[in-house]
């Protein structure tokens, strides 16, 4: 037997589908689509993510949904318990945290938290401080110097009370000037019907 001598068994092959070719090839009239509906019609094929109307896959996958913000920044942390191995009175910059082994790598801004306690005076500078750092910082006799602006709530707080304050400052004197004016006003609008009187009087004479 040969190559060309093979041939499929009876029964595993079927001749295509034919429709609507009349009723006489039993695939007439509704052609295998149905009666109505959607599917039925012309050009009314859904797209393949569509799913009859339940939740897509994509919107029942909670972990592909979101964004990334391109504006997000990430820092490198660092710990007050990670700074007390530093002696007394160091001043502790980003390239002296990564020379200890604490930052990996300085292409990232540096942010200090709390945790943790220090009991040495440190002069410490990093990008960002926590409230929490800078209480504890201080309150060991050290310093803390933010070299990016300082975004907390009470700094803004804070920000908003001294223009305030400012404005409470410049606003009185403006205010005083104009209502000296308003004062002088009225008298010179009293003295302008005399001074009409008179030359009506001497008109006439």
């Amino acid at each position: 037997m040969q190559a060309h001598q093979l041939k499929p068994p009876k029964g595993s092959t079927h001749a295509r589908k034919r429709i609507g070719r009349g009723n006489s090839s039993g695939h007439g009239t509704y052609s295998g689509r149905g009666l109505k509906g959607q599917k039925s019609r012309s050009g009314g094929k859904p797209g393949r993510y569509f799913e009859g109307g339940q939740t897509p896959l994509m919107r029942r996958l909670p972990r592909k949904r979101g964004f990334r913000n391109p504006f997000r920044v990430e820092f490198s942390p660092v710990n007050l318990r990670d700074l007390a191995q530093f002696a007394d009175g160091t001043e502790v910059t980003p390239e002296s945290l990564k020379e200890a082994g604490l930052v990996t790598s300085l292409r990232r801004p540096v942010k200090v938290l709390g945790t943790g306690e220090i009991s040495v005076k440190l002069s410490v500078t990093a990008h960002r401080f926590s409230g929490a750092a800078r209480e504890k910082i201080e309150a060991a006799g050290g310093t803390a110097t933010a070299l990016l602006p300082d975004h907390d709530a009470e700094a803004k707080r804070e920000r908003k009370r001294a223009k305030r304050a400012k404005k409470a400052k410049q606003a009185p004197a403006p205010k005083a000037e104009e209502s000296e004016e308003k004062a002088d006003k009225p008298e010179a609008k009293a003295e302008e019907p005399a001074e009409k009187d008179e030359s009506e009087d001497g008109d006439g004479s």
